[in-house]
């Protein structure tokens, strides 16, 4: 006795028949909610951490689509950041009222900030501003050989540690979007 399967040729041809049917709708989802999720975590990570523009949390954020494979993927810098990003001065009032640096207050964390009285800027190679930290009393400051400068968290870091809440609104947003181009 032989086991004969027939219709399962006219499923799967349906089956790739819906697929080539939804495949704009689906890729137009994906394009809307890539781009929806680049725009919300840029504003996340400006709104969690202490970058002084919005504008340089955009501009290490790329979003790259495949429509072939209807995938897409937020990708972000991984170097860090200067800590001058991050940095305003402080003063303290000198002799005859006058203002002296007092270092610099660091917010990596927004509203939380921290204060460096050590702290100087020095513009580095290619004209970065480059921020170093010295001891009270450590004298040798003007020799910088050996010194690490201080940098912040990257964008990278910063979105890795916002991605699984950054998920639903996303997932959400992929959903509405379909829905509108399925009809």
């Amino acid at each position: 006795m032989a086991l004969v399967a027939t219709g399962f040729d006219a499923v799967t041809a349906e089956l790739k028949r819906m697929r080539v049917a939804q495949a704009p709708a689906i890729a137009k989802a994906i394009d809307d909610a890539a781009k929806f999720g680049n725009a919300l975590a840029a504003n996340e990570i400006f709104n969690k951490y202490g970058f002084k523009s919005k504008s340089y949390v955009d501009q290490y954020f790329s979003v790259s689509i495949n429509p072939k494979t209807l995938r897409a993927s937020i990708n972000a810098r991984m170097r860090p950041s200067s800590l001058t990003r991050f940095a305003s001065p402080r003063f303290k009032v000198g002799k005859r009222a006058a203002r002296v640096a007092a270092g610099f207050s660091i917010n990596v964390i927004r509203h939380q900030p921290v204060w460096f009285s050590g702290a100087f800027m020095v513009l580095g190679r290619n004209g970065n501003q480059l921020m170093f930290s010295r001891k009270k009393g450590d004298n040798a400051w003007r020799d910088l050989k050996g010194q690490k400068a201080l940098y912040g968290p990257s964008v990278a870091s910063s979105f890795g540690f916002m991605r699984e809440a950054l998920a639903p609104p996303i997932i959400a947003h992929l959903r509405k979007k379909y829905g509108q181009y399925a009809k």
